[in-house]
């Protein structure tokens, strides 16, 4: 069944639009709230499963959807990633994975040369990263963000510096001078950057922050832009019209919320159409943060029986939000939520999502190891 049977449906949706937990949802890389027990670290599989998912290409599946629901409704949807080279290229998890599925079958007769082999370098040319997944998928993705790109060893995939993907950086940095590095560098390579020193004033804060690279030009698309803000944390704020209004009084070219005023007032059409333009009078993008792979306690979807007995599809407490819960987010309930929850963004007006939980992929990997 297709993850966007409710969109193609034609009913009309009566649930308001309802997003994340104010600033407690976390932003992966950035909380740590709900580290691995003691039992998940030590696991030891018993018995091997038979069979194991593609976890990657599950969650490639459902983000393919539901970027290709909002593109048919309106082409320049832009679309960002977050932490999702996983996802984007296919690399030696999917060929080690291959390997079992073939070595479990076929027993003794099973010959693959990418099976449990430790170093990509030691693999035949054939079985190296495939730098494009699926240029359908790739096609359909308008930027990258990644944690810490210019505060540590991280480096950005050289593929993405020949495509159309802009990549852009969140980092946190140990100091000021390592600050004006990043910036230097971000200019340099035409990364948008977007960066703090301390995590705890983060996202939460637009009206004093400095604006790198200002200017006054219409921004239509994220490879047009030259400065970012992450605004998802909007606690400090005590009403909606002063979150509006501070917004309004910045000149960044991209600006990042939650659509839901602390988690329960939706931003209306007029009012996304509105934080649409700059201080200058320029206009900018505004995009809307969605997790695809975890269910939060205060969102629209969720049903009072799950507070005391939480459905199938929920598997643990989210690692960085406090009230969010892993989902199997290849089963069919999630699915359509999350299509619902797309719908919504698209309908409100907003120019793209920001796609967060993609990283979710890698619990269900531990949990299920090859080795």
């Amino acid at each position: 069944m297709s993850i966007l049977k409710p969109l193609i449906s034609g009913l009309a949706l009566s649930i308001a639009l309802v997003i994340s937990t104010s600033a407690s949802a976390g932003l992966y890389g950035f909380s740590d709230i709900n580290p691995y027990t003691h039992e998940e670290q030590i696991l030891e599989t018993v018995s091997p499963p038979y069979d194991i998912p593609n976890y990657r290409a599950l969650m490639r599946n459902n983000l393919r959807n539901l970027i290709s629901y909002a593109k048919a409704q309106n082409p320049n949807f832009q679309a960002l990633l977050h932490e999702c080279d996983d996802i984007l290229y296919k690399s030696l998890w999917e060929y080690h994975l291959e390997g079992y599925q073939k070595a479990r079958k076929l027993g003794t007769q099973a010959e693959d040369p990418s099976f449990l082999i430790r170093n990509t370098k030691e693999l035949p040319e054939q079985y190296q990263e495939d730098n494009n997944i699926s240029q359908e998928f790739y096609k359909l993705v308008n930027g990258v963000v990644y944690n810490n790109l210019y505060c540590s060893p991280i480096k950005i995939n050289s593929s993405l510096k020949d495509s159309s993907i802009r990549v852009i950086s969140i980092s946190a940095c140990p100091n000021l001078k390592q600050y004006d590095k990043a910036v230097e560098l971000s200019a340099l390579e035409h990364v948008l950057f977007y960066g703090f020193l301390n995590v705890g004033q983060a996202f939460r804060y637009i009206s004093n922050q400095p604006i790198i690279n200002e200017n006054a030009k219409n921004i239509f698309k994220v490879s047009e832009a030259q400065n970012i803000s992450f605004l998802t944390d909007d606690s400090r704020y005590q009403s909606k019209s002063d979150m509006i209004a501070d917004i309004r009084n910045s000149n960044y070219d991209i600006v990042v919320i939650n659509p839901l005023f602390h988690t329960r007032t939706p931003f209306s059409p007029e009012e996304v159409a509105e934080l649409k333009y700059k201080k200058n009078g320029a206009r900018r993008l505004i995009i809307a943060m969605q997790n695809v792979s975890e269910a939060f306690k205060k969102h629209y979807y969720w049903q009072k029986s799950w507070n005391t007995k939480l459905p199938s599809w929920m598997i643990r407490k989210s690692f960085s939000s406090p009230e969010a819960y892993i989902t199997k987010y290849w089963e069919q309930d999630w699915q359509d939520i999350i299509a619902r929850y797309t719908q919504n963004i698209v309908n409100s007006g907003y120019d793209g999502i920001f796609f967060t939980g993609i990283e979710n992929h890698r619990y269900f990997e531990h949990q299920t190891p090859l080795e």
